[in-house]
């Protein structure tokens, strides 16, 4: 049985129209232009052809790994197997369930997905349910879930959410690091988006679609906001494309690709006249439960060992007495309390021991317990404190291992490079 397929012509979207509320006008966003056809499905599709699916327009889909911890979908394995087969772009979803422990969760979703395959979709996290749970509890679970999955795959997963049921659930919790995939079903060309987000990755927009061989419940339709092209970019990629911090250490600056902020654009400010390399971001510090802007460092390294931590703080904009940063070294997340304000220049956090590869960073968010103090982002440094061998010859000219004090001229010279990251 065929039917036909059902989607909304939703490429250059007009204005949002005056009978909208002037909130829901404020965080009205458009697409950029083309946009890519998908659907989501679970075991409530009771079966589905993915080749003439694809044959329809369906590029993408997303695929439920589970309602929590207590229903994995029975569709899953097959669903997931088949899409790639028919060369659908895949990725799957948990509806998340706020209550139950969110680590275990996030492993059940990483163990059904495998090893990551060409072409497939950061995972996602449906947020829909609170559990009877006040906002700050739902919030510290979906993030405790967002930065285990974060860890395991190299990069943020995607959040799920709806402009009221976010409000009301989170609290417009900032989890913008995040691609958004957008629920609202209207008549209108053009969603309204939760805060703080100011785009939207995807849009399921409608839940009453039908696709031809997709057989059961209503389908679920969405669209992604780009190209094919853009989408299949989107999908692969590379983690550690930023680069990675050599045996000896080395450098990341704020205008290096492996540093990132997040939270609201307007209240973090970029100078040139400070700082490191290419100046330094700062923002306020702010005395709420959760943060509102937040810099992030991302690292892997050539060669596991223990390291010296150095942050620059230029005294210009370096003045919060209790920046918090968020280290991720090895698989061990520690606290590392620093006063800015203490030196113009390089102060160390301290030393720690990271592995080998990347699923590592340096955190700072500008929820300090200080109100309006300047918090800087700027460049951090990495010192390696415990000596590799130095290289030395044999006999017969090749390189050996052995004791001297070479590697100390080398570490000293390390202490001068700093990685670019291709843009």
């Amino acid at each position: 049985m065929t039917r036909a397929l059902a989607l909304i012509a939703l490429a250059g979207c007009t204005s949002p129209s005056p009978a909208e509320t002037p909130v829901a006008q404020a965080t009205t966003v458009c697409s950029r232009g083309d946009v890519v056809h998908g659907m989501d499905v679970s075991s409530y599709e009771t079966s589905i052809d993915w080749a003439i699916a694809k044959d329809a327009g369906i590029d993408f889909a997303f695929i439920r790994v589970s309602d929590g911890l207590q229903h994995k979908d029975p569709k899953f394995a097959t669903y997931w197997s088949g899409a790639h087969a028919a060369g659908v772009m895949r990725g799957a979803y948990q509806f998340f369930r706020p209550t139950q422990d969110p680590i275990a969760q996030a492993d059940l979703l990483l163990a059904a997905i495998g090893p990551r395959q060409p072409g497939d979709l950061p995972p996602v996290i449906d947020v829909e349910s609170t559990g009877g749970l006040p906002q700050i509890e739902v919030e510290a679970a979906v993030r405790a879930w967002v930065d285990h999955v974060a860890a395991a795959i190299g990069r943020p997963p995607i959040v799920y959410a709806g402009y009221y049921s976010w409000q009301d659930y989170t609290g417009n919790a900032n989890l913008t690091a995040s691609p958004l995939w957008h629920a609202q079903y209207t008549t209108a060309p053009c969603p309204n988006i939760p805060t703080p987000w100011t785009s939207w990755t995807f849009w399921q927009h409608s839940s009453t679609g039908t696709v031809p061989a997709v057989l059961g419940e209503p389908t679920d339709l969405d669209v992604f906001d780009g190209t094919l092209a853009e989408l299949q970019a989107f999908a692969d990629h590379a983690p550690d494309a930023c680069g990675t911090i050599g045996p000896l250490g080395g450098e990341i600056d704020d205008a290096d690709a492996c540093f990132s902020t997040g939270g609201p654009a307007a209240t973090l400010r970029h100078v040139s006249d400070a700082g490191m390399h290419d100046g330094l971001v700062w923002t306020r510090t702010t005395a709420s439960e959760l943060p509102g802007n937040f810099a992030q460092w991302s690292l892997a390294f050539e060669e596991a060992g223990r390291y010296r931590v150095e942050v620059y703080t230029a005294a210009a904009h370096a003045q919060s007495k209790r920046a918090m940063y968020r280290v991720r070294a090895d698989g061990v997340s520690s606290e590392l309390a620093l006063d800015q304000s203490a030196a113009d220049g390089w102060q160390s956090l301290g030393e720690l021991s990271f592995a080998t590869g990347g699923d590592q960073h340096v955190q700072l968010d500008d929820n300090t317990g200080e109100v309006g103090i300047e918090l800087a982002f700027d460049a951090i440094r990495f010192v390696r404190v415990d000596a590799p061998e130095e290289p030395v010859a044999d006999e017969g000219g090749c390189s050996a291992t052995g004791g001297g004090s070479g590697w100390l001229v080398a570490l000293a010279l390390a202490a001068l490079w700093r990685r670019r990251r291709a843009t």
